[in-house]
């Protein structure tokens, strides 16, 4: 009889314990979860200040302005373009992304100082972008479908405990063999750790000044990117933000930057 009734309550049990999730599993549906609160702008423009800080705290700030469309196609990624109007050794420096879900993202710069538009090739996509700590792959490192996911377990941050969870890019041309980031209980990112192909800890990314738009999406107005390695920093604020102000797919055609060059 005993023996019966610890069957029973085994098959009972059983449901619960086949639904539980797996670390890897866990750590995907955060990462979706903080990923789909960003969602739904349908397009946007900004202004942005970038500040540029060395090791021994000189500054340099540039006023850049940028516009991003939200993908068009649910299996692909985003389009955005990216204007340096001061100072002016960086001015009229334009750069078109369009990132991809299951490919190398397509990536341009109109460099003045060439006349010309230039390519960024996948074996580059790990270089600084306009020597600031952020790197041309980094604009599609928010989109949680070009990595894979492990939730590794929670920590105290900014007196909340938060998730934190690893990712392993998918790409090989990839300049990072790992990053390690915390999400608090909104499913915002508050911070990540990037590890470099060596395995050692190359910068942290903290996610700042978190503003609702629209009363469903969260963004984060300050990007603050701190170089273990080189002691730099790149300080990234987005003023003047603006959502679904009617862009469509004409305004980040690569013949648009094409003819800057003309």
């Amino acid at each position: 009889m005993l023996k019966k009734l610890f069957t029973f309550i085994f098959i009972l049990l059983l449901p619960s314990f086949s639904l539980a999730e797996t670390p890897e599993e866990k750590g995907k549906n955060i990462a979706k979860k903080s990923y789909e609160n960003t969602r739904g702008f349908v397009d946007s423009e900004s202004d942005q200040i970038m500040i540029l800080i060395d090791p021994q705290g000189n500054k340099v700030e540039r006023e850049i302005s940028g516009k991003t469309l939200e993908n068009l196609d649910p299996d692909d990624g985003d389009r955005s373009i990216t204007y340096f109007n001061k100072p002016k050794d960086v001015e009229g420096t334009v750069m078109l992304s369009h990132t991809h879900v299951n490919e190398d993202d397509d990536q341009w710069l109109y460099l003045p100082a060439l006349g010309r538009v230039k390519r960024i090739s996948s074996s580059n996509k790990s270089g600084s972008f306009m020597g600031s700590e952020i790197a041309f792959e980094d604009f599609s490192g928010l989109d949680y479908r070009k990595y894979n996911w492990k939730f590794i377990g929670e920590e105290n941050y900014q007196g909340e405990l938060q998730s934190k969870i690893e990712s392993y890019p998918k790409d090989k041309n990839s300049g990072y063999s790992k990053r390690v980031g915390l999400t608090d209980s909104l499913f915002r990112a508050s911070k990540i750790d990037y590890y470099d192909r060596k395995g050692q800890l190359l910068k942290t990314i903290f996610f700042e000044d978190y503003k609702l738009y629209n009363d469903k999406i969260w963004n984060a107005d300050t990007f603050r990117v701190v170089n273990h390695q080189n002691k730099n920093t790149t300080i990234l604020k987005w003023i003047n933000r603006k959502l679904n102000v009617g862009l469509n797919k004409k305004d980040f055609e690569k013949s648009s930057l094409q003819k800057l060059s003309n």
